[in-house]
């Protein structure tokens, strides 16, 4: 392999591997947006079923119990959609 021929390769692989990197910035990037909403709505949930709770508002608490049940399946499939762009 002649020295134009190894650097074109070597240029193709560091564009390649820039390539790659970019794209695992996209998929951290996504990954931390679901994991910070996550924390925000678990904490959200927490304090309003912790007020329905001092209230004895057993109805509220079951609302809330269903919609973090649900963003939590939301957001575990976005991480898991994220997870798989990532391979």
């Amino acid at each position: 392999m002649s020295h134009e021929e190894e650097l074109a390769e070597q240029a193709r692989l560091i564009a390649w591997l820039q390539e790659q990197l970019e794209h695992q910035r996209a998929v951290n990037a996504e990954l931390r947006r679901a994991v910070a909403d996550l924390a925000r709505t678990f904490q959200e949930s927490l304090a309003a079923a912790y007020e329905a709770g001092e209230s004895g508002d057993l109805e509220a608490i079951r609302r809330i119990t269903r919609a973090n049940q649900q963003h939590w399946q939301s957001y575990l499939q976005q991480i898991v959609a994220a997870a798989r762009r990532e391979k």
